[in-house]
């Protein structure tokens, strides 16, 4: 249970709305860090969350049914601010109904007379050119304060479909302000899970996803065993999508020969913990995300495998690309950039991840700022 500041007479509240509750690790790590740099600076968090009384009681937060609209009216009244953040929220390719969730939240409290940032999150593609418009008219709005989004891709795409360039700024990811548990913590984590595990085993994570159509479940099983047979490696597979990407894991490691050698680390730790455990690997492997944001984080050789063009995005922040895309994953070159990584290839992540904490501060700042300035 994370401690945070709740209860206070006249404490200020900070209202967030993304894709929270739904059992994704990257999301859910936005709750358990802003909740507690909140805390800090003496304000309250509220959620709206697919999940309100799982929200509540793993982050201590406030928490209202996203999908209940008094509820959500409810929880906007109560809100200082609303940041819609968190994942890439404007966008039609994953759904057409998502866009229409997240404009239809700014359009509600700009009725009810909030302050609204967009904060924390990417932008687009929006193929549509009906829902390019809506998102440009709806966010040049004045009310609309701040735009603070996570990589330049994103950046630039916000500028290409016409929103206000006085009005964009850069944010990060709030990944990057994320704090690990001790390491003794996240060493248990390992060890609770993986069976027969000796000190100095190498330890290779992997982070996988569903993309479409596209079965790549022999290909990661090819890979997986390769690296056991290479390295007597132990495969470690984090799900950030429960239940999808566990399902996936699951199915891999069953197509492996080497299935004993590999586990999955269950759907019962905070973010936090995930984040601890994935910097004990040597080599992350990665489809999803916040998966290569962890393991930069943890400045842990950083492999991405690219579906989406998010992750070309924060692969040019650390100064790297995609090994491949998920359309063409290639076990020999993947397997190639492992080589070089366990060769005592180094990386070095802190500097980048000094500055993309510092502008994710920033951010926070600003909108705690905008708190006391006069209403919209």
């Amino acid at each position: 249970m994370i401690e945070c500041l709740m209860g206070v007479i006249n404490l200020k509240n900070v209202l967030i709305s993304g894709y929270y509750g739904f059992n994704n690790t990257g999301d859910e790590a936005m709750i358990e860090t802003m909740s507690i740099l909140l805390a800090k600076r003496n304000y309250g968090l509220i959620v709206l969350s697919s999940n309100p009384d799982k929200t509540k009681e793993l982050y201590n937060v406030q928490a209202y049914n996203r999908y209940k609209i008094f509820e959500v009216i409810k929880a906007i009244k109560k809100a200082d601010i609303i940041v819609s953040g968190g994942g890439t929220l404007f966008q039609d390719i994953t759904s057409k109904k998502s866009i229409w969730y997240y404009l239809g939240i700014v359009k509600i409290a700009k009725m009810l007379g909030k302050k609204v940032c967009v904060a924390y999150q990417g932008m687009g593609p929006i193929d549509t050119a009906f829902y390019r418009g809506m998102t440009k008219r709806t966010l040049n709005k004045k009310f609309v304060k701040l735009i603070a989004l996570r990589d330049k891709n994103a950046i630039e795409y916000a500028k290409e479909i016409g929103i206000k360039e006085e009005k964009i700024t850069f944010s990060s990811d709030m990944v990057f302000m994320m704090q690990p548990p001790a390491k003794e913590r996240s060493l248990k984590i390992l060890k609770d899970n993986l069976h027969g595990y000796e000190d100095g085993q190498k330890l290779i994570g992997f982070s996988v996803r569903e993309w479409k159509d596209k079965d790549r479940t022999d290909l990661f099983a090819e890979l997986a065993d390769k690296l056991v047979e290479k390295y007597n490696a132990r495969i470690v597979f984090f799900p950030f999508h429960k239940p999808k990407d566990a399902e996936i894991s699951k199915i891999i490691m069953h197509k492996m020969k080497h299935e004993d050698s590999a586990t999955l680390i269950p759907n019962r730790y905070l973010p936090s913990e995930i984040l601890g455990t994935m910097g004990l690997m040597n080599v992350n492997i990665g489809v999803r995300l916040h998966s290569l944001v962890f393991s930069a984080v943890m400045n842990v050789p950083t492999i991405g495998i690219s579906y989406d063009p998010k992750i070309d995005g924060f692969l040019e922040m650390i100064n790297m690309t995609p090994v491949c895309t998920y359309e063409d994953i290639s076990v020999e070159k993947i397997m190639q950039h492992v080589d070089e990584f366990m060769e005592n290839k180094k990386v070095d992540y802190t500097e980048k991840i000094a500055e993309f904490k510092r502008v994710g501060e920033e951010a926070l700042d600003k909108i705690i700022d905008l708190i006391g300035d006069s209403p919209q």
